[in-house]
């Protein structure tokens, strides 16, 4: 089932991906754009502030304020830990890793200022997405089991929406510094069977979030 799952997610996002741009070519029409940056998501809660790197395929055109990009995120497996009681009521701490995660997400902006000036240097923007993580939960954990008053699920469906504020600062006509931070709510919906009287304790949750990264755009020849 699991697998069935990930496999129709997978092609849904293939598909709308191919009918996008099954009219123009991708990689050669002006005001697209692509990027790389690193990610730090600030969980806190016994799992940190985990690194992540991210792959940017969008389109930014000349004179339009709104401009959509779509990501692919990777996040390396980090460690977690947190306190809770047994079925006796004894204080016991559960410490574990999540598995590496991979997470595809949405994101519109929306410059500030009027974008119609090709040498404007620095351009700030609000910005606003979703996600859905493709892989990712946790690996089996010490102490981990379902008479503890807190327990880590192995499998859940995870999907979330984030608001924030970034900003362009222009390298070259073609290049440009881009730097992004905000908040992410995370919607977490385990699919293990635990009793209503246990609390669950997600690896991938609501977050603070700041990116910073390399943009490059196509622009008139």
């Amino acid at each position: 089932m699991k697998k069935t799952s990930i496999t129709a997610l997978l092609f849904f996002i293939c598909f709308g991906l191919a009918a996008q741009y099954k009219k123009a070519s991708f990689f050669g029409k002006e005001g697209r754009t692509y990027g790389i940056s690193s990610k730090l998501y600030a969980m806190g809660d016994g799992k940190g502030s985990p690194v992540g790197f991210a792959l940017t395929f969008g389109r930014d055109q000349d004179g339009k304020q709104l401009f959509f990009s779509w990501d692919l995120q990777v996040v390396p497996s980090y460690k977690f830990s947190f306190t809770t009681t047994d079925e006796n009521d004894n204080p016991i701490t559960v410490s574990g890793k999540s598995k590496t995660h991979l997470i595809y997400g949405i994101n519109y902006g929306c410059y500030l200022l009027k974008n119609d000036k090709e040498d404007r240097k620095v351009k700030p923007y609000v910005s606003a997405g979703f996600n859905i993580v493709l892989l990712g939960g946790a690996k089996p954990s010490d102490n981990n089991n379902t008479y503890n008053k807190k327990a880590v699920p192995d499998q859940n469906f995870s999907a979330g929406v984030k608001g924030g504020l970034g900003c362009l600062f222009s390298l070259s006509p073609k290049f440009s510094l881009k730097l992004d931070g905000g908040y992410n709510y995370q919607f977490n919906i385990s699919t293990d069977s635990f009793s209503d009287d246990i609390q669950m304790y997600n690896v991938f949750t609501n977050h603070s979030y700041v990116s910073a990264g390399i943009r490059y755009r196509l622009t008139r020849e």
